[in-house]
C-alpha cells in the first residue's frame, strides 16, 4: 500500500524569503506579521500546551499574505524532559541557556519567547541576526560565544519605541525577566500601526537594562563560556 503526505502549498514562500525579496515592506505589514507570528505561538502555548523549539524565519510561511507557523519536528509537550542534547537549532535564534555548560535545560515557552525577540528584530531589518548566514564555522562559534555573553543586534533606527522595548525584553539573558506570550500579544495590540517612527531612534526603553542589548555586554557576570561546539554546515545548528 503507498501513502501520501498532503501539505497546504504556502504560495509566498518562507518568511526569510520573502523578507529578502519584497521591495516594500511597510511597518502596519511588519506589525501585522508580528502580531501573528505571536498568536501562533500563544495557540501552542495556552491551547495546546506545546513549545515550538525551532523558530526561525525559514520556519515560518505566508499563504495568501498570512502568516502560517511550520516544522514542528523539534516541538515538544509542556514539561517534558527534552534537554539539550536532543536539541538543536538555528543559533541566532535559540535561547542562550542552551548555549552554558551544564547542558541540562530543558525547553521552556520563555525558550520560543526569545526567538520571537530575534523575529521581531528581523522583520524591521530584513536581515539575518550577526549576518550569521554568511559566517563561516569559526565565525559562528564567536557569534555563539557573543550571544552568551549578551550581545544583542542594534535597534533599527525609526523603529516604534514600544516595539523595540518588547523585542528587548524577549530576548533577555534571564528567561524569567521575558514577557509572557500573552503579555506580548498586549503590546503588540497596544501599538498603534500609524504610530511609525520614534523621532528620538528609540535605541534605549526607560525600562530595560541598555546593557542587555545593542551588542553589548550582560550584566549577568557568572555566565559561563562556551568552548566546544558541533556545527552542522548546512544550517549552522549545535
Amino acid at each position: 500500500m503507498n501513502y501520501s503526505l498532503v501539505l497546504e502549498y504556502a504560495d509566498g514562500g518562507t518568511l526569510r524569503n520573502y523578507l529578502r525579496n519584497t521591495i516594500t515592506f511597510e511597518w502596519d505589514i511588519q506589525l501585522r506579521f508580528s502580531k501573528e507570528i505571536a498568536s501562533a505561538v500563544s495557540w501552542l502555548h495556552d491551547y495546546k500546551e506545546i513549545i515550538h523549539g525551532d523558530l526561525h524565519p525559514n520556519n515560518i510561511l505566508i499563504h495568501k499574505d498570512t502568516i502560517k507557523l511550520a516544522d514542528f519536528g523539534r516541538s515538544c509537550q509542556k514539561g517534558s524532559s527534552n534537554h539539550t542534547e536532543a536539541v538543536c537549532g538555528v543559533i541566532p535564534y535559540m535561547d542562550p541557556k542552551f548555549f552554558e555548560e551544564n547542558h541540562s535545560y530543558r525547553l521552556t515557552e520563555k525558550s520560543d519567547i526569545y526567538g520571537l525577540g530575534v523575529l521581531f528584530w528581523e522583520l524591521t531589518s530584513r536581515l539575518s541576526p550577526f549576518d550569521f548566514e554568511n559566517k563561516n564555522k569559526l565565525e559562528i562559534i564567536q557569534i555563539k560565544q557573543d550571544i552568551l555573553n549578551g550581545k544583542r543586534e542594534i535597534p533599527i533606527p525609526n523603529t516604534n519605541d514600544k516595539f523595540v522595548s518588547l523585542y528587548k525584553e524577549c530576548w533577555r539573558h534571564n528567561l524569567d525577566e521575558r514577557p509572557s506570550i500573552c503579555k506580548v500579544i498586549e503590546v503588540l495590540d497596544s501599538i498603534n500601526p500609524i504610530d511609525l517612527i520614534d523621532p528620538k531612534n528609540n535605541n534605549v526603553s526607560t525600562d530595560l537594562n541598555s546593557n542587555e542589548s545593542e551588542s553589548t555586554e550582560n550584566e549577568d557576570s557568572d555566565l559561563p563560556s562556551c568552548d566546544e561546539y558541533d556545527i552542522n554546515s548546512d544550517r549552522y545548528n549545535i
